[in-house]
């Protein structure tokens, strides 16, 4: 028997003999949470809601049960009622405007990101998540100010680096989209978006050799991403290596068939070399794995029309 277990078995003893002693029953809820067992905590929690209708972390808890059962509806009205009891609590609004922002209703999220930040403005998540949520509104400047301080708050955090880079590069700072790219490389070296990312700030200043770098590592990292095959043949194109760029694309298709999408990019490096019969073979082949595609397949089938005429 785990030592929960018997600290479980012990409650349910007291509580037996003691039914009025409410705190081993909230005792009892958390260890129930802890173990997984979300229905008897949640019997429990919803229970003492019945002596203790104004208990706002009883309503939170609730909340927390119902977000772990997948129950998004019964957790909002947990929280909503958590923060209508005690309106100024910083944990409650927090996973309420977590809640907003995880089932699609931004603007309430933001509104009460916000407010948490008046309740406690040392919320690094907090702050990270507004900045994010900013972002979707193309709002970059606030966006921007918010995972800012993030990072002065946790240094550590990689993904509110990578975030903030995208916003820099977005706003046309490349440079400070870049250290904040290599900062998430530092902190997470196997983080494959990074790198993707890097290589594509130096292909835009036509620095081939440093993208191709990138392109190459993110790849590494990442065998099954299409953007990137699509980066390292036209980095190969522009370099006047198409035919290297068709030996790695055809090489990559022989280790992950299923990238479908790559037929269609050797179809243009094909077609673009003068290989009508290799392009067309290349599209065709596309079109026989579209359950795996990306690329519209009426774009392929166009592209196909204009090879053979």
């Amino acid at each position: 028997m785990s030592e929960t277990t018997a600290n479980i078995e012990q409650l349910k003893e007291h509580i037996a003999q003691n039914p009025t002693d409410y705190d081993a029953q909230k005792e009892l809820a958390f260890l129930y949470l802890d173990e997984g067992s979300l229905g008897f905590a949640l019997d429990i929690f919803e229970n003492l809601t019945k002596t203790f209708p104004q208990d706002g972390d009883l309503f939170f808890n609730i909340g927390i049960v119902y977000e772990k059962m997948k129950n998004q509806q019964k957790a909002l009205e947990a929280y909503q009622k958590a923060v209508q009891i005690s309106p100024e609590d910083a944990d409650y609004n927090y996973n309420l405007a977590f809640l907003y922002d995880q089932t699609g209703q931004i603007q309430k999220a933001i509104e009460l990101y916000k407010k948490v930040l008046i309740l406690d403005n040392k919320d690094a998540n907090c702050y990270f998540n507004l900045g994010c949520l900013l972002s979707k509104t193309n709002n970059s400047e606030n966006a921007i100010k918010c995972l800012e301080q993030a990072i002065k708050l946790n240094p550590q955090d990689a993904y509110a680096h990578f975030y903030l880079a995208y916003e820099y590069k977005r706003t046309g700072q490349k440079q400070l989209a870049l250290s904040h790219y290599q900062k998430v490389i530092e902190l997470n070296p196997e983080y494959s978006w990074a790198y993707y990312n890097i290589a594509c700030l130096y292909l835009e200043t036509k620095n081939y050799d440093t993208a191709l770098h990138f392109v190459e590592k993110t790849l590494e990292i990442n065998p099954n991403d299409i953007d990137a095959y699509k980066t390292l043949a036209k980095i190969l194109y522009h370099t006047d290596q198409t035919e290297i760029a068709i030996e790695q694309l055809s090489d990559a298709l022989e280790e992950n068939p299923e990238l479908a999408d790559l037929y269609c990019i050797l179809g243009k490096l094909y077609s673009k070399q003068g290989q009508t019969q290799e392009a067309i073979n290349s599209y065709k082949t596309a079109l026989l794995n579209s359950q795996n595609l990306k690329t519209p397949v009426e774009k392929i089938k166009q592209e196909l029309n204009n090879l053979i005429g």
